[in-house]
């Protein structure tokens, strides 16, 4: 693209990181430690993405299935957070600090960026990338200053949305594929978990570039949570809730977005389920209901549609739960998120594709630099269903170096929800604890390749391992490994 008017420099560095959810925050703080001058651009004003601003609670990804720390960064940022909750956040000696959280989590996240060295530009969203040949040399911002340059020797995407490979004209997909549930015959991931196994398949999904839908997380207070807690996670009858479908009808917000009546005698929910987490102060939860399908959160028309129905369906599923659930009848909302909840737009078509059935059977990859280890979780894209998948075959699987990698572009590093998996494969990737593991490695290998004057795909990744070995990463369940070209 070219422009008519001369766009000042406003900014250089070794490493540029784009966006400050928990893949940034992982990326530029390991890429400072390692000694790269290293600027964290975010759009918003404060880190943490929707870890913080959105509200959304538990942080997954940090642990193994059976409770084994993955370590690293993500592990130093959350012993820092408990200790920051029990002392500002009456946390009451509690250790449940995922739940509890995200106020804390801004202010650890930028502490542990500043001690390491990072520079950090607030309120500046990507325009543009300048790409010559096979390198971006610089990337195009807008500020409250106006239009300013920043020039780079390793970019990171963390955008989350994959902004920067997109800008940068890398391969990209968005979505689902054709043929990709069919390809999990055989895992024991081949029914829809919640569903009558003899008539849920995914027989009906395939389709290409299928997207889960957005969400807004809002807290409530004042719930009796011990009165709430049997009918959470659960589809819920109108018997259940004890009124009938012509009552419910009559309901303000009936036949809404989310809240369709159809032919069962099931209540229509936009999540399809009652669903809260309790935090750690008594009586407080924070509510995971609200759900748009068919949202491209890449495009902005999409996007404002998404805010404008999750924002209303807060108070419609709101207004639900204090009228019919049992333990809500006292409760009262506490906030909304800033921002609203995107789980999938692009993904990276990267030097390798992890898929969904070598995360499901856990298979060792030579050029592990993070494992993953949530379930598979997909929220149904046609919005029939409240979840598509299950729990991995063991402790956790491999996420390959490749997969952080771009084919044509030589010094860029994707990390995050963006990094280069199938559709399955990123429904447990994209997760907080996962994408702070990805960004650590991802800023570990961009500092090398600076320190190297190599291309970011031909840094020796065996010494990549051993760094990310000698920073508190632990690979849980990788082979023996070896250089992978």
């Amino acid at each position: 693209m070219k422009y008519s008017v001369e766009i000042p420099s406003i900014a250089d560095a070794d490493v540029v990181v784009l966006g400050g959810g928990p893949a940034g925050i992982g990326a530029a703080i390991a890429a400072a430690r390692n000694g790269a001058r290293t600027l964290l651009v975010e759009q918003n004003g404060a880190l943490g993405g929707m870890m913080t601003l959105g509200l959304v609670m538990p942080l997954c990804g940090q642990s193994t299935r059976k409770g084994n720390s993955l370590g690293g960064i993500v592990g130093e940022f959350l012993t820092s957070v408990i200790d920051e909750s029990k002392r500002y956040c009456d946390a009451q000696g509690k250790d449940h600090y995922v739940f509890s959280s995200p106020h804390v989590m801004k202010h650890v996240a930028l502490r542990m960026a500043l001690d390491a060295g990072v520079e950090i530009l607030f309120h500046a969203s990507l325009v543009d990338a300048v790409r010559e040949g096979d390198r971006i040399t610089q990337v195009i911002v807008s500020t409250k200053s106006g239009l300013g340059t920043i020039r780079g020797g390793v970019f990171i995407d963390t955008t989350g949305d994959g902004d920067l490979m997109y800008r940068a004209g890398e391969q990209f997909v968005k979505g689902s594929e054709p043929g990709v549930m069919r390809s999990l015959l055989g895992t024991g991931l081949d029914q829809v978990h919640d569903e009558d196994p003899a008539k849920a398949t995914y027989g009906d999904y395939d389709h290409s570039g299928l997207m889960q839908p957005v969400t807004i997380m809002f807290t409530m207070g004042g719930v009796d949570v011990e009165s709430a807690q049997p009918l959470c996670n659960l589809k819920v009858t109108y018997a259940q809730i004890g009124i009938t479908k012509a009552e419910f009808l009559k309901l303000p917000y009936a036949n809404t977005p989310g809240f369709v009546v159809d032919d069962t005698d099931e209540v229509p929910l936009p999540q399809g389920r009652v669903l809260f987490f309790q935090t750690l102060r008594p009586g407080e939860v924070v509510i995971n209901m609200t759900r748009v399908i068919g949202i491209d959160g890449s495009d902005a028309c999409d996007l404002t549609r998404g805010e404008i129905v999750c924002q209303q369906q807060v108070f419609y599923v709101l207004d639900f739960l204090r009228r019919f659930i049992p333990g809500f009848e006292k409760s009262y909302l506490i906030e909304t998120a800033d921002v609203l909840g995107v789980r999938e737009t692009r993904r990276l078509v990267g030097r390798y594709v992890l898929t969904g059935r070598e995360a499901i059977e856990c298979r060792p990859l030579p050029d592990v630099i993070a494992n993953g280890t949530y379930i598979i979780d997909i929220h149904d894209p046609q919005g029939r269903r409240k979840a598509i998948g299950g729990t991995i075959h063991q402790e956790c699987y491999d996420i390959p170096y490749r997969s952080l990698t771009p084919k044509t572009v030589e010094n860029l590093l994707v990390a995050g929800r963006c990094i280069s998996t199938d559709h399955v494969a990123h429904s447990s990737t994209r997760v907080q604890g996962t994408c702070m593991l990805t960004g650590q490695a991802a800023g570990t290998a961009a500092a090398m390749a600076v320190a190297l004057g190599a291309s970011v795909g031909d840094i020796p990744v065996s010494q990549l391992q051993d760094r990310l070995r000698a920073a508190g990463v632990v690979f849980r369940n990788s082979a023996e490994v070896a250089d992978v070209a």
